[in-house]
């Protein structure tokens, strides 16, 4: 797995197209997306399913006999809610074969469902533009901040318009990580969560001419060239482009994006997540 980091944001990654993918955020205790489940994955209470191909969901069920297995509480699954009671129908088979129930809790999500992580944070559902049922999911961090036109006020008399019960703060919900699943462009120019995240995970399945983005948008994915040609919309302090197709080396993805890509301001925000082999 690949470790990206960036303030306090810690992924364990693992994003091939087509092959695999699964980004877990130990810090916060959960995950997107199950891959073939590494197994780092069976620590986590939480999973976020972006859609039903075998490369993001085929370790589902191991994910949890796993869990079972080392006597660990049942976990959360969150999918859309298209997709629920098929899934539960497979998760149902799979104890059937292995001769042993183990408690299911897949919940289904609709465009904008929020759940609750802690006191201060959340993931909120993002829509997705896949070929499939798909989401999106942004990680939100709640603050409260004092309103500008209060900034230049001394502590005190902070303290006392709060005792008197004024409206001096404001309550803001700021994304912290998204992450987009596979999806079109559209998810980045209709969330504006994925445009404003600290950190942003944006599949790329596509970077060269063989692939164009007409051929990308057949198979709802995303092309370099509608990365570069949507930068300006991108707010985020790190831009994680991921999911790349197997058919492309690391070496080769460093190649065309140095060719590619001539906004320096634009690159030195990009984190290449792309594996040796």
């Amino acid at each position: 797995m690949v470790k990206f980091e960036h303030k306090d944001v810690f992924v364990d990654a693992m994003g091939r197209g087509g092959i695999e993918t699964c980004y877990i955020l130990p810090r916060y205790q959960l995950a997107f997306d199950a891959g073939r489940c590494p197994y780092a994955l069976v620590d986590i209470p939480r999973l976020f399913l972006t859609h039903a191909h075998l490369d993001h969901a085929a370790g589902i069920p191991y994910y949890i006999s796993q869990r079972s297995l080392r006597h660990l509480p049942s976990p959360e699954i969150y999918c859309p809610h298209e997709i629920v009671d098929t899934l539960q129908d497979i998760l149902r088979l799979w104890q059937k074969l292995e001769g042993y129930e183990y408690p299911l809790t897949v919940r289904g999500l609709e465009v904008g469902s929020r759940v609750e992580v802690r006191k201060d944070m959340y993931v909120r559902a993002l829509r997705s533009f896949h070929r499939v049922p798909s989401r999106g999911y942004a990680l939100m961090r709640q603050s409260r901040k004092l309103k500008e036109e209060f900034l230049s006020l001394p502590g005190k008399e902070i303290q006392r318009m709060k005792e008197q019960g004024k409206k001096i703060f404001e309550d803001r919900d700021i994304p912290l990580f998204v992450f987009s699943g596979d999806s079109t462009i559209e998810f980045l120019t209709e969330n504006s969560e994925a445009r404003e995240a600290t950190v942003l995970f944006l599949e790329c399945t596509y970077i060269d001419d063989k692939r164009p983005v007409a051929k990308a948008r057949e198979w709802g994915h995303i092309h370099l060239d509608e990365v570069l040609e949507n930068r300006a919309l991108f707010q985020n302090e790190k831009i994680v482009l991921t999911h790349f197709s197997r058919r492309y080396t690391k070496r080769f993805i460093a190649q065309v994006l140095k060719r590619k890509i001539q906004d320096e301001e634009f690159l030195s925000r990009l984190f290449i997540l792309a594996h040796e082999d």
